[in-house]
């Protein structure tokens, strides 16, 4: 498996992009809550299975 990551798709209907960036800023640094992130859905947001499997894929690992 490969570390290389090169960004969500955009869709129609998917998580708010500001929100999920934020969430990842805050993973990287460390600083992430212990909780799942709950974040909204928004008009041409991020996939939301692209991006719940790359938080579970960084939280993993």
């Amino acid at each position: 498996m490969t570390d290389e990551f090169h960004g969500f798709a955009i869709v129609r209907r998917g998580y708010d992009r500001a929100q999920v960036d934020a969430y990842l800023a805050q993973l990287a640094a460390g600083a992430a809550p212990d909780t799942p992130p709950a974040f909204d859905l928004a008009r041409r947001g991020y996939d939301r299975g692209q991006v719940d499997a790359r938080i579970a894929e960084l939280r993993a690992g």
